[in-house]
């Protein structure tokens, strides 16, 4: 089920909506109420794999209770190897697979497995909590509260990855209280927003774009269309902040309010400021779970500390580009931002001052080309897309570029999505309220005439 179609926006949020209102002024049911709608949810996208989520919540929450009994760390350290396994095996053994063959020089068969909605996303989750469980920092929950947090449906298939002491004391909490309404709205605004970035923005680029990568794929492209492919990392940029907009504004619905994952990233003045901007939940998680362990691994002397450094900021993008999906060219696109992460720490310390508008446009120009190897697939589909370039630029193609103008005018002018929505819900506005419905029933329209673009990080 996805966020931007009739059933979902149509069928199944009201229905949430009305029975989470029903179950409101009854505390001991409201937990259980929204796991139960957020396991339909999964369901109604996924049903072949609801018993794997289910099973990943009672085997994790088993293992932390016995944990808190035993306080055997071994134990949590191979629930965890668990977790890392069976998302290696749904979405990384096709790809092992097919490396192996081609260092033994044979054909290997390929597993006819699906991926499961949401399992990168879960499977995270997870490990957040059962970390800082093993440091001595989480406390255990009771079964129903830990579900929520795994399978809670706002953020249970694409983030915002929420840490385990972000959300778990707002679960359970009366969502009518005495200043909902303004909830609501702020909660409105955001899915508005969300929908707009997703359905006007990303989905208009994604219909020039789409064709024009099919064809790098198989060979050379149509003189200027090189140009038009250059512009991909606009449209994951409205497609993911569109989605985590959407999701934030639905766990406020719920009376949840969920971290923010991006922040004007394409406003950065260099490739580290960029990362603190792009998805927020991801670069938080692999900081604190995958680069400071490895910065503070005691695996070199002394003297050789920069060295460890350094290299831990490049495992820990390779690994970043490689979460995104099982291809050589994720890989290489979480090296290339690596290199630019040590160049730029590096000049920072010992080179001359970069103007702060050339260090913008140093960085827009590296996340544009480095946006193509992202989406080519192969490394020669992204060479036909560089090699294009030589040609000029297609304007004969005139009012259908207007999203490549559109997008980068509010990617470069307009602030984070949280500041709109706080600008336009600092006091209650009767004409804002009105535009807002009179936008929200266009967007539904819009979803009806050009038909539904999942999400582009569902497959991740």
């Amino acid at each position: 089920m996805l966020f931007n179609d009739y059933p979902f926006l149509l069928v199944f949020l009201p229905a949430a909506l009305l029975i989470t209102r029903l179950a409101d002024p009854y505390p001991s049911l409201r937990i259980g109420v929204q796991v139960a709608l957020s396991l339909a949810f999964y369901a109604w996208g996924s049903p072949f794999f609801i018993l794997l989520l289910i099973a990943s919540i009672a085997i994790n929450w088993l293992a932390s209770v016995i944990y808190g009994r035993v306080k055997w760390r071994m134990l949590l350290t191979l629930v965890i190897a668990l977790d890392i396994g069976v998302l290696a095996l749904f979405k990384y053994a096709n790809f092992l697979l097919a490396n192996l063959g081609l260092a033994l020089g044979t054909t290997l068969p390929e597993l006819d497995i699906g991926l499961p909605l949401g399992i990168s996303f879960f499977t995270f989750h997870h490990i957040m909590y059962l970390v800082d469980l093993k440091r001595g920092r989480a406390p255990l929950y009771t079964i129903d509260r830990y579900a929520l947090y795994i399978a809670f449906f706002p953020q249970a298939i694409a983030g915002p990855l929420a840490r385990w002491s972000e959300v778990m004391h707002q679960f359970g909490k009366q969502v009518y209280a005495p200043g909902w309404q303004r909830q609501f709205c702020i909660a409105t605004c955001f899915i508005a927003l969300g929908l707009f970035e997703k359905i006007v923005i990303a989905d208009s680029i994604a219909h020039l774009l789409d064709p024009i990568y099919a064809q790098a794929a198989s060979g050379q492209l149509a003189s200027g269309d090189a140009w038009l492919a250059f512009c991909f990392s606009f449209q994951i940029l409205f497609d993911f902040s569109g989605y985590s907009d959407i999701a934030i504004g639905l766990g406020l619905l719920f009376g949840v309010q969920l971290p923010y994952n991006f922040n004007a990233p394409l406003r950065s003045t260099n490739i580290q400021d960029f990362w603190q901007r792009w998805h927020i939940t991801l670069m938080l998680f692999l900081r604190d779970y995958v680069f400071y362990p490895l910065v503070n691994w005691r695996l070199l002397t002394r003297r050789f500390l920069p060295v460890q450094f350094f290299g831990a900021m490049m495992v820990t993008m390779a690994l970043c580009g490689l979460w995104h999906g099982a291809s050589w060219t994720f890989v290489l696109w979480g090296v290339l931002h690596g290199l630019a992460q040590v160049a730029c720490t590096l000049w920072r310390r010992y080179g001359p001052h970069f103007p702060s508008w050339l260090g913008w446009a140093l960085t827009v120009l590296f996340v544009l080309a480095t946006g193509v190897i992202f989406r080519a697939g192969s490394v020669e589909a992204a060479w036909h897309v560089f090699a294009g370039l030589a040609e000029p630029l297609p304007l004969a193609r005139g009012g259908q570029l207007w999203p490549l103008v559109a997008a980068p005018l509010f990617a470069f002018l307009l602030p984070a999505s949280q500041d709109i929505v706080a600008f336009f819900t600092r006091r209650p506005n009767v004409v804002m309220a009105g535009l807002l419905g009179i936008g929200i029933l266009a967007l539904l329209i819009q979803i009806g005439e050009r038909g539904i673009h999942e999400f582009v990080y569902f497959q991740f």
